[in-house]
């Protein structure tokens, strides 16, 4: 049982931050405890030895010394806009190409991310405007009022995707839920609306400070 919740760090540090749903997580697990025992397993056997292993993790948050998020830079920059583009792969080169060509982003660094299904792309909100004109012909949403938080992660790979989930983890306990969020080695950036942001922000903040 251990094995299988410490290999997915989501769920280890659910478990350990008692954020979880036991029940929820007996049912997501149940297929690999099952195939491992090489018998049916009663739900009510995964769930009573889940909130065992997760009394035994809580006491583990206290003895760290400090959170891997410690020493993270935070930037927030309000009045962004999520423009989503659909288009096969094989289109995501000219679409670029035309956002690109739209004009000057020097008010605010631009993203653009990929994806199987279409492009989504973040700027400010005049510039969506912008891109949308220029990508007249095309399945094109812009959505607005957001706010765009960045985290440039500490140095090391190994504190990198704890990070990753106690960036998302300390969120959803403070009643945050980005919209977006993508993710690198080093950085995490979250879409999140714009009333969001500065609860999002003070809760980073602590983390990082």
């Amino acid at each position: 049982m251990r094995i299988i919740i410490t290999r997915n760090p989501y769920l280890y540090r659910g478990m350990r931050m008692r954020v979880i749903n036991y029940s929820a997580v007996a049912r997501y697990i149940r297929g690999e405890v099952e195939s491992i025992s090489g018998s049916d397993v009663d739900p009510s056997t995964i769930v009573t030895a889940i909130m065992r292993l997760s009394n035994a993790l809580e006491g583990l948050v206290e003895e760290e010394a400090e959170s891997p998020l410690k020493g993270s830079k935070l930037n927030l920059v309000t009045g962004v806009s999520e423009i989503t583009v659909v288009a096969p792969p094989s289109r995501h080169g000219e679409i670029i190409n035309k956002i690109v060509s739209t004009g000057d982003f020097d008010s605010y660094r631009f993203s653009i991310h990929q994806f199987s299904n279409g492009i989504k792309v973040i700027t400010n909100s005049p510039h969506a405007d912008r891109v949308k004109e220029g990508l007249a012909g095309y399945q094109v949403d812009v959505s607005g009022d957001y706010a765009e938080l960045h985290v440039r992660l500490p140095q090391g790979s190994e504190a990198s995707l704890d990070s990753k989930a106690i960036v998302l983890d300390s969120l959803s306990q403070n009643g945050v839920h980005p919209v977006d969020a993508f993710f690198t080695e080093s950085d995490v950036s979250l879409i999140v609306s714009e009333d969001e942001a500065s609860r999002a922000f003070e809760v980073l903040r602590y983390l990082s400070g």
